[in-house]
């Protein structure tokens, strides 16, 4: 009997299946076939869950009379731009005309031994502050003795120059009266003489000694004549020339001697801060070592280099372009109200031919708070349009023919137009074609689905 039983349930679950998937699925029938009382109906009803669905109905071909979602927008009017970019480095600015230089690396212009350090990392200077001062002490004798030797040459250009002094003159003065009245006696002793002789009153001997101190006392007033001359005509042009020379070689001497001295002062050329110091007091120094490193914050510039083909025809010359330049680490990079306006300065003339970049320089504000070194990203507005008509960038699509068209919105219905598209910034983009104004309502989503020859129905999606 168990044995039975085994083979039994299976048929049993089998018709049982069956039964289920007839009521299930052939819910109606069933109950169409069964009597009508309401306890079995309701039974059957309850366990019957499938319903057919309804076939769906055929769609018009029309698709004018069926409503297609989209999303619009309103043409705007805006000014947009097109940039170039590129990134470079901040770096201190060169010097330029009436203007310093940002920056300034200092060796020692002698080679000699540090005596004093008179700044200190961070610290603001002015040109001409004293930053190291070396040992100056045997330039400084050097000095003093060529102050002394222009001092003894100016002394003897000076006793040249008050040559002859009145005392002088007075004296040859003296000697020529005393000469002449030499002569005259001399003279009138010779003529004694010589009329003693004719009366045979003197012998020969003493008119020949009389003629000879005639002859003595003309020759000495000769001489005090002529010593009164060469005062007279002192100082000669070749003494002073002589004079001269001397003094200028000793001041040329001493002028060498302070400028040795003036290099062992170490002064600050630029108005900047001290960014790098690298000698203590004591240390021997030679003009090949770096002592202080000098740089300006607020004379800084940007060497960027962008594609040369893509400036405007204008830039080469106007050097007036409007440029932004922005951190490139950071939230900075993206935040255009971070972004640092700077002035194109320079643009070079030579492009790179490996990569067809051009060099450009941009000077930064005084105020900027970049630092050397640092890397930024550079946006150069290269064209400008104003009062541009502008869609957001997914109005514009292409259609089979590969043109640009919009999809301009009226009432609840959407039509094509071609435009042409200009510049595109901030998901804007600008769009030219005929019959388009501020406000017209064109779609932004959904313009796909659009057909490309008539009208379509379509239903604005908020």
């Amino acid at each position: 009997m168990k044995k039975w039983l085994n083979y039994l349930w299976l048929p049993v679950v089998a018709l049982l299946v069956t039964l289920v998937w007839i009521l299930y699925f052939h819910n109606p029938w069933v109950a169409s076939t069964l009597p009508k009382w309401p306890w079995l109906q309701s039974t059957i009803g309850r366990l019957g869950q499938h319903v057919d669905e309804p076939p769906a109905e055929d769609e018009d071909p029309d698709n004018t009379k069926n409503e297609i979602p989209v999303h619009v927008a309103d043409v705007s009017v805006a000014t947009l731009h097109r940039y170039i970019e590129g990134v470079g480095l901040v770096a201190p600015r060169p010097a330029g005309k009436n203007q310093m230089a940002g920056s300034a690396t200092i060796a020692a212009p002698v080679a000699g031994v540090v005596a004093r350090v008179a700044c200190e990392l961070g610290q603001k200077v002015h040109a001409g502050d004293v930053l190291i001062q070396m040992d100056d002490r045997l330039a400084k004798a050097a000095e003093e003795q060529a102050d002394a030797a222009l001092v003894q040459a100016q002394a003897s250009l000076a006793v040249l120059k008050a040559t002859p002094r009145p005392d002088q003159l007075q004296l040859a003065q003296l000697a020529i009266d005393k000469a002449k009245s030499a002569v005259d006696f001399a003279q009138k002793n010779y003529d004694r003489q010589k009329q003693l002789a004719a009366d045979q009153s003197t012998s020969g001997k003493s008119v020949e000694q009389a003629a000879a101190d005639l002859a003595a006392a003309h020759n000495d007033a000769a001489v005090a004549q002529k010593q009164m001359d060469l005062l007279k005509a002192s100082p000669t042009a070749e003494e002073l020339r002589a004079e001269e020379a001397k003094v200028r070689q000793a001041a040329a001497a001493l002028a060498s001697a302070k400028v040795q001295r003036q290099l062992l002062t170490i002064t600050a050329p630029i108005d900047a801060t001290v960014m790098a110091l690298s000698v203590n007091p004591g240390e021997t120094v030679d003009t090949t070592r770096t002592l202080v490193t000098l740089i300006a914050t607020d004379r800084l510039m940007v060497d960027v280099d962008v594609p040369a083909d893509q400036l405007p025809p204008a830039a080469e010359g106007a050097q007036a372009l409007p440029t932004q330049v922005m951190r490139t680490s950071g939230s900075a990079t993206n935040d255009l109200t971070a972004a640092i306006t700077g002035k194109i300065t320079f643009i070079s003339s030579q492009v790179e031919p490996k990569n067809g970049a051009v060099m450009v320089q941009i000077d930064l504000p005084a105020d900027t708070t970049l630092r050397p070194g640092e890397t930024v990203r550079v946006r150069i507005v290269a064209e400008e349009h104003k009062d541009a008509l502008a869609v957001p960038r997914e109005a514009v699509v292409l259609d089979e023919n590969k043109d640009q068209v919009i999809s301009i919105v009226e009432g609840n219905e959407a039509t094509h137009r071609t435009v042409k598209v200009g510049l595109e910034e901030n998901g804007l983009i600008e769009i030219i074609g005929d019959g388009l104004s501020a406000g017209t309502t064109v779609v932004t989503s959904g313009a796909f689905g659009l057909r490309e020859t008539q009208k379509t129905r379509v239903k604005v999606v908020e």
